[in-house]
């Protein structure tokens, strides 16, 4: 039985693996053929006249946008945060009810203000924020990347209530929900903006989907003002440029969802510290943009003043924010520096420079206060012949599990580094060298594998140097190999080994 389930396993999988190989070809493939299909298509709205077959054309477009991006986010393998793509699709199926409302009521002369379409239409711009949220991690702490993207978002802010929002809310014609509506579809737009370029700040190396979804989204922004701004100055026409932006988002985002790096979880992402040139050049731009604004287009009006000037201060918070977390950042950063340059790589415990600085340092003290100070130099017994047995790689483990397992029994006065090779040393200031003969023992007694340690101690003296120091415990080392291993020697005078036996 087992055979026989071994046997017809192996080609499970194998049917497995070519299925998930045809089904990676199929997005390759499906991404290269809707891009230039959605373009050309988006071409022929452009070209051809205004009417029942372009706007006929332009909700198929919009529908069939949709259609793909949702069999996208359920087809295997599937992209990373599908829910996040799930979202968008339904975001351009709204869109699209919203496309055959509008144009149905422009079909048949009728222009009200607002109509049905503006509920779709305004439905699209949660959906597309909590999916843009989902795509570019939603766990992510101190995130530097959204705080630059708001400051560029509170900029285009200012822009934006200038150039399109104050003109409606100056326009004694319009109605309370006119003006709403007005107003709605800048602000969300400004709401989308600093998630879009979050997702292109938060990660240093761009996947070429997310690069898909970047332009699409910016696509779509572009022609929202243009819409908004060709409706406020009467130049907007439907059938234009303006409108086939929106296809070529729509364009845009469908090859992102198919394209096959959609599947990989981006890894790479960027620290609080880290900004780029680029990144200072355009975030400089939008702290300049403001008082430009003020120069250039406020005149007397007091009320776009007022807005910038709140602006400036968001943004002047921001920048105060976003430096004390650079600040944070590096000095964790340096912390971190710092305690790697004193750390053994292998085995975590202290290296040569950490042991050179606390012995130094323990000596003064000594001097200082005339305490008591020791110091315990421990080579592993046979360590060779262990490598040789199990292998260099069971020995560099076996050095790990001695350190794990002496932590627990040493002082938070102790401090253990690695010497070299199998050998480490013990600086143990506070005790003396009976204790410490005592502290050995507790440390051999947990060595895993059964193996043992020689340990030669040395206790400080007025005017001790470090060499002082471990030399007479390195001759204590050798005098307690030469007596038969697995025990301490107290270095002195006549250099006796202590009464312990081998385990």
């Amino acid at each position: 039985m087992e055979k026989q389930a071994g046997v017809d396993h192996g080609p499970a999988r194998s049917t497995s693996t070519a299925s998930w190989g045809s089904e990676l070809f199929a997005r390759a493939l499906a991404w290269r053929l809707l891009l230039p299909i959605g373009l050309i298509l988006t071409a022929s709205y452009v070209v051809l006249p205004h009417g029942l077959l372009t706007s006929t054309l332009y909700v198929l477009l919009t529908a069939g946008a949709a259609l793909a991006a949702g069999l996208a986010a359920l087809h295997r393998p599937r992209p990373f945060a599908a829910g996040g793509w799930g979202l968008i699709a339904i975001a351009l199926a709204l869109a699209a009810i919203g496309h055959g409302i509008w144009y149905w009521l422009d079909l048949q002369g009728l222009e009200p203000f607002p109509s049905a379409a503006d509920i779709f239409y305004l439905l699209v711009y949660p959906l597309f924020v909590v999916a843009l949220w989902r795509l570019g991690d939603r766990n992510v702490r101190a995130d530097g990347a959204f705080v630059d993207a708001l400051i560029i978002g509170i900029s285009a802010a200012v822009l934006a209530w200038a150039l399109l929002i104050a003109p409606y809310a100056y326009d004694p014609s319009l109605s309370w929900l006119q003006l709403l509506v007005s107003a709605g579809y800048p602000v969300a737009d400004l709401i989308l903006l600093p998630l879009v370029l979050r997702l292109l700040f938060l990660h240093r190396a761009h996947l070429t989907a997310h690069v898909f979804l970047l332009l699409g989204m910016l696509a779509y922004l572009t022609a929202d003002l243009l819409y908004a701004h060709g409706n406020a100055t009467g130049w907007y026409a439907p059938g234009g440029l303006t409108d086939a932006g929106w296809l070529i988002a729509y364009t845009l985002i469908v090859a992102a969802v198919w394209h096959p790096s959609a599947q990989i979880e981006p890894q790479v992402r960027t620290s609080a510290a880290d900004v780029s040139g680029r990144r200072l050049l355009v975030l400089g731009a939008a702290v300049v943009l403001v008082p430009m604004i003020i120069l250039f287009t406020a005149g007397d009006d007091m009320e776009t003043i007022r807005v910038a000037a709140i602006a400036s201060i968001l943004m002047f918070v921001l920048v105060l924010y976003r430096m004390a977390g650079m600040l944070r950042e590096s000095h964790r950063q340096a912390h971190r520096l710092e305690h790697l340059s004193r750390t053994d790589p292998l085995t975590g415990a202290g290296n040569r420079r950490q042991l050179e600085e606390q012995l130094s340092r323990e000596i003064a003290r000594a001097e200082r206060t005339q305490g008591s100070l020791n110091v315990a130099l421990l080579d592993l017994d046979r360590f060779k012949r262990f490598n040789d047995t199990h292998g260099h790689s069971a020995g560099d483990a076996l050095l790990q599990e001695i350190v794990h397992a002496w932590r627990p029994n040493l002082r938070p006065t102790d401090v253990l580094t690695r010497f070299g090779g199998e050998e480490s040393v013990l600086i143990s200031p506070h005790i003396d060298t009976q204790q410490c003969d005592q502290l050995l023992q507790r440390l051999r007694a947990v060595v895993p594998y059964g193996q043992t340690f020689s340990a030669g101690i040395a206790s400080f003296h007025a005017g001790d140097t470090p060499d002082d120091l471990l030399g007479r415990a390195d001759r204590a080392l050798y005098a307690a190999k030469s007596s038969g291993r697995a025990r301490n020697v107290i270095a002195d005078d006549h250099a006796a080994p202590s009464s312990n036996s081998e385990n």
